[in-house]
């Protein structure tokens, strides 16, 4: 089972929306997410939560993950929102296989996910689309996932 771990900076909006959106779509991978400037243990944002929780995903028991306590020698395959989280995290670990999520599905011209929490819960329902749609085309162009949608 491939184990995917998706990284933004807080872990409380783009990465956990990334992580319950992806949960949802596949069947054969382990997956968890992470931030860089969080403490472990806190809640994702409120308005993440109300925007995937009419969309069918629970994130109301999310808590947050600091990269510190991951083990990325067990991680396959890290996904972030940003160019900046992918180079960061590259620097901690340079043979981590990691691409932003909007490049491991093949869009390259418009690499990252813009952080919602400068607006409103407008910006988390564009976010929350934006990342849906990025999934939806790693499914497409990537077959070791097995999907349930």
């Amino acid at each position: 089972m491939m184990k995917i771990v998706f990284i933004c900076s807080g872990n409380t909006s783009r990465s956990p929306m990334a992580e319950g959106i992806f949960r949802k779509m596949v069947k054969n991978a382990d997956v968890s997410s992470a931030g860089f400037s969080t403490e472990s243990g806190e809640k994702a944002d409120e308005y993440a939560c109300l925007v995937c929780r009419k969309h069918g995903i629970d994130l109301s028991d999310f808590k947050t993950t600091n990269i510190s306590d991951v083990d990325f020698n067990s991680v396959d395959l890290v996904l972030t929102a940003t160019v900046e989280n992918r180079e960061k995290i590259k620097k901690f670990y340079p043979d981590i296989n990691a691409y932003t999520i909007r490049q491991y599905g093949g869009c390259n011209s418009n690499p990252d996910i813009k952080d919602p929490s400068d607006g409103g819960l407008g910006s988390y329902v564009v976010c929350y689309f934006e990342i849906k749609e990025a999934l939806e085309k790693i499914l497409k162009t990537h077959s070791e996932f097995e999907v349930l949608m």
